[in-house]
């Protein structure tokens, strides 16, 4: 194991973990105000609430990732 396969692992966690909490974060935005799901309505939040949810993931991306480092070197 290398240390890219660290940041590797990571990156690519950040980016399905990063995807799915926008679909929730529009499902949430959508469910409250009654609108279908769909991609003309999808939307990104803006300052903190963008910051709060990166932040969110960056880390529970870099534990998981640290996790399967540990797995692995341990199997």
């Amino acid at each position: 194991m290398t240390k890219n396969h660290f940041w590797l692992v990571s990156g690519v966690t950040f980016a399905v973990f990063f995807t799915e909490a926008l679909i929730h974060y529009n499902y949430g935005i959508l469910e409250s105000k009654n609108l279908p799901f769909s991609l003309s309505n999808f939307t990104f939040p803006h300052g903190k609430s963008l910051a709060k949810m990166s932040a969110i993931v960056i880390i529970a991306s870099a534990l998981s990732g640290a996790v399967i480092n540990r797995l692995e070197q341990k199997a």
